[in-house]
């Protein structure tokens, strides 16, 4: 696939792994919709939480969560299933383990102590510190509840991290989803596991559909809520993806023709995609999804929409010619990529001041959280990129015995 410079240390993939270069710039889009979402939400909407249109395009921007569910499970599952069909070989689960703590926790404990100084959070330097530096603290539906008083909720801790808790679980379930596809796969032709596969990931999406919903519904069960089982649908689709993009690799012309037909046609994905948004703008009650008053059905029909338009999203992405149709031009922005690059840390340092700014704090409007947010949380995201996330990312393939190694003073080693 054509390249657009070298990936960022942070996105980049394993050794001899292909980059899927517009990945990062999708990755930057989404980022730029979820901080209009959280300045929305903590500016109390467009004149109030009402039904008015504006307030409804903006508040159904959450759908891109589902993009990053799916692009984080298609990015980390297919260079540990590469190796099946003849590519580069898996990453060791050491190495693994190592890219994804390197990846979240230091970056994550930066933004988490600094705010709890300046301008301060709650309970973070309490008896239960360690449960916000484990991220354990949406594990227990009454921690915050216990820690913080109702008028503190968003400044106890990063409330936004539920999403990265999700993200956690996700990774420790991963190695094991893929050794017992490894299992499935053993001695059998792909064009035979692919099928088993895909149609184990269509019954664990249908399953994360059927109880997140309905008369089963699990979706106040802080177990299903906020780990990986309540996302499984946007997240099998990602890992689908992942098994697809192994099998055919990156010959477009070998793609299955309803995949190739799409591939062809970023355009039209895109146009699908937006009418698709633009259907849940009109027809959803305007709330975040995580805490909306949906029905069953209504929440299961949302998860199922939101999941079908990051697809379509995806595929010119994924798929399709990163040098080619107006997704591929919009995506190839230098900025874009740039947001793409330091969207974790953007992610980190945005509710904090945008609390503050809003009605947690100086009460003021949408245009000027908008401004004052991104005047602190952009270069605190960048800070934390250059000096922390990419320096430590260039350690993930070093194993701990070498890290201690290089420790060790030139006057130990003589």
């Amino acid at each position: 696939m054509e390249q657009l410079g070298p990936a960022p240390a942070t996105l980049a993939p394993p050794a001899h792994h292909p980059r899927f270069p517009l990945s990062d710039s999708i990755r930057g889009i989404a980022a730029i919709a979820v901080l209009l979402v959280h300045i929305w939400l903590f500016t109390g909407g467009f004149g109030g939480f009402t039904g008015t249109l504006p307030n409804r395009a903006m508040v159904r921007l959450d759908g891109f969560v589902a993009v990053f569910f799916l692009l984080s499970a298609f990015l980390l599952y297919r260079p540990l299933i590469a190796h099946r069909t003849g590519g580069p070989a898996a990453p060791s689960l050491g190495t693994y383990a190592r890219g994804r703590f390197l990846r979240i926790y230091p970056a994550y404990w930066l933004a988490l102590t600094v705010l709890a100084i300046v301008p301060g959070l709650v309970g973070v330097f309490g008896d239960k510190w360690w449960v916000f530096y484990s991220m354990g603290d949406y594990f227990d539906p009454g921690f915050h509840q216990s820690i913080c008083p109702v008028d503190e909720q968003f400044r106890c801790g990063l409330p936004q991290t539920w999403t990265l808790v999700v993200e956690v679980t996700f990774y420790f379930a991963l190695p094991f989803y893929a050794a017992l596809t490894a299992w499935l796969a053993r001695g059998r032709q792909p064009r035979v596991w692919v099928r088993a596969e895909l149609c184990l990931l269509a019954l664990l999406a249908g399953l994360s559909l059927l109880f997140s919903g309905g008369p089963l519904s699990l979706h106040q069960e802080a177990w299903f809520r906020f780990t990986f089982l309540g996302h499984m649908f946007w997240i099998s689709i990602g890992l689908a993806m992942a098994v697809l993009s192994t099998v055919y690799g990156l010959r477009r012309e070998t793609y299955p023709r309803p995949l190739r037909w799409l591939a062809a046609r970023p355009g039209l994905c895109w146009s699908v995609g937006l009418a698709l948004y633009a259907f849940t703008v009109f027809e959803f009650y305007p709330a975040p999804f995580p805490v909306a008053p949906f029905e069953g059905l209504e929440y299961q029909a949302l998860n199922l929409i939101q999941g079908a338009t990051a697809f379509l999203l995806m595929i010119p992405v994924l798929f399709g010619n990163p040098n080619r149709g107006a997704p591929a031009r919009l995506l190839r922005s230098r900025f874009l990529l740039w947001i793409g690059a330091i969207s974790y840390g953007l992610y980190l340092w945005q509710v904090t001041p945008a609390t503050d700014l809003g009605f947690g704090g100086a009460d003021q409007g949408f245009i000027v959280v908008l401004v004052g947010t991104t005047l602190i949380a952009l270069p605190a995201a960048a800070l934390s990129y250059y000096f922390v996330e990419k320096p430590l990312m260039r350690l993930k393939r070093v194993p701990v015995g070498e890290w201690l190694r290089r420790l060790r003073p030139a006057s130990n080693e003589s």
